[in-house]
């Protein structure tokens, strides 16, 4: 592509030259445009380096522009990279399913079985270091054209290789294991120095360790936990199954909180990842939500369930005593608790309450608190009145009275102890 495009602008610039007006300005040649892009690259890094040397003289954080100056400096190295590889000929594959090359350069390889005597001399050999592979090829140079090649030899897969650092009598030297269909065989590679050699064994088995170790994957619950009803005294089982690698930590929460194991509580965790939590004798307060926690150094997720403890209806505090005072409504106020959640009914004087103008109610589901409102009470509403609960568990009731109260009574019985109930 390179030589085609050359000798096209060759002949462009040749027939303008031709016709070229002298007082105009020579048309600068082609590699003063292909090294355009490269010079641009280095304006950066040098524009990015002082900026670096700016920001450590104040002491300020220079993570980003350290990252830039990286990023910058690579693109170079990467662009070399991949033109080598595009010089590869007779590779049985197409060159793309090798993914980009992380290295690659010149070396003296020595090829044989493992135990037989190496050759004197060895060969001049290009190699490429990829993300999965080791390719090995014999330079060639076309003395027609002036160009050079690269062509296939051999390939060698990261996971089927040992690397020995160490080569007697030669620092700049590593040997390479190649097992493949039970035949091993054995290269020696020698750089043109030690750093070369250090920064290729060193490449090659960090790059062999990630692929030996386990793949993370993020937790993720395959069964996930579903809500649930039951009654007072029975056994309930929360069950879910999680996956992730490596194997997720698991945690039980309810409503925000820490699950304690005690007798009460039984957690159970098998090596497939199922996990359940057994609830022994429920009482009230075991309803509510439940979450299953799974975390590792890959991720975390969470699923939810809730417990429906039911429950006969019953009152927490009963129905407080209400007082008339002139001009001021009156109120009722209870607590109560009961699952399902009861049907509410308020009386006076045995007389169901359906005035909704004189009467008002109130309720807040979470607290369990209620309340009966009279408005503008008079004389004719002194009386008796009477809350009623009800589910399909059974009933409860509770009374108070409407009664007059004398002013100081009322401080006194405002300031003194609210649980006291009169009925």
């Amino acid at each position: 592509v390179f030589s085609f495009f050359h000798v096209c602008f060759q002949r462009y610039t040749d027939e303008i030259l031709t016709n070229e007006d002298p007082s105009q300005p020579l048309i600068p040649p082609l590699q003063h445009y292909l090294e355009k892009p490269i010079n641009r690259i280095q304006q950066y890094q040098t524009i990015i380096k002082e900026l670096i040397r700016n920001k450590a003289r104040n002491s300020q954080n220079c993570t980003l522009l350290e990252q830039a100056y990286a990023i910058v400096s690579a693109l170079a190295r990467r662009a070399e990279n991949n033109l080598h590889v595009s010089l590869i000929e007779n590779y049985p594959g197409t060159l793309e399913s090798l993914g980009e090359p992380i290295r690659q350069g010149h070396f003296v390889v020595w090829e044989g079985a493992p135990g037989a005597r190496m050759a004197w001399k060895g060969h001049k050999r290009h190699v490429f270091l990829f993300k999965n592979y080791i390719v090995i090829c014999k330079p060639k140079r076309d003395t027609k054209t002036d160009t050079y090649s690269y062509i296939f030899k051999n390939i060698m897969k990261l996971n089927n290789i040992d690397v020995n650092d160490l080569v007697e009598g030669d620092d700049r030297a590593f040997e390479i294991w190649h097992e493949r269909e039970d035949l091993v065989r054995k290269y020696l590679l020698q750089a043109r120095t030690v750093n070369i050699k250090n920064s290729w064994v060193k490449e090659i088995c960090g790059i062999q360790q990630r692929i030996s170790e386990p793949a993370w994957v993020p937790p993720d619950f395959e069964e996930e936990l579903a809500d649930c009803t039951a009654e007072l005294g029975e056994t309930v089982k929360l069950a879910c199954k999680v996956t992730g690698a490596p194997k997720p930590s698991v945690s039980w929460y309810k409503d925000g909180k820490p699950v304690e194991v005690d007798p009460h509580h039984i957690i159970i965790e098998d090596p497939d990842g199922s996990c359940t939590l057994i609830l022994d004798n429920l009482t009230g307060v075991d309803s509510g939500q439940y979450m299953c926690f799974a975390s590792s150094p890959a991720g975390s997720a969470s699923t939810l369930g809730k417990i429906l403890v039911q429950v006969p209806p019953r009152f927490v505090n009963k129905v407080r005593n209400a007082y008339f005072v002139e001009g001021e409504d009156a109120q009722f106020t209870c607590t109560i608790e009961g699952a399902p959640r009861p049907q509410i009914r308020w009386y006076k004087d045995g007389v169901l309450l359906k005035d909704t103008s004189k009467y008002q109610t109130f309720s807040e589901p979470r607290s369990g608190v209620i309340v009966l409102v009279v408005k503008n009470p008079s004389n004719e509403d002194m009386g008796h009145y009477e809350c009623e609960l009800m589910n399909r568990l059974g009933s409860a009731k509770s009374g108070a009275e409407l009664y007059h109260h004398t002013a100081a009574a009322l401080t006194q019985e405002r300031r003194g102890d609210q649980a006291i109930t009169i009925e």
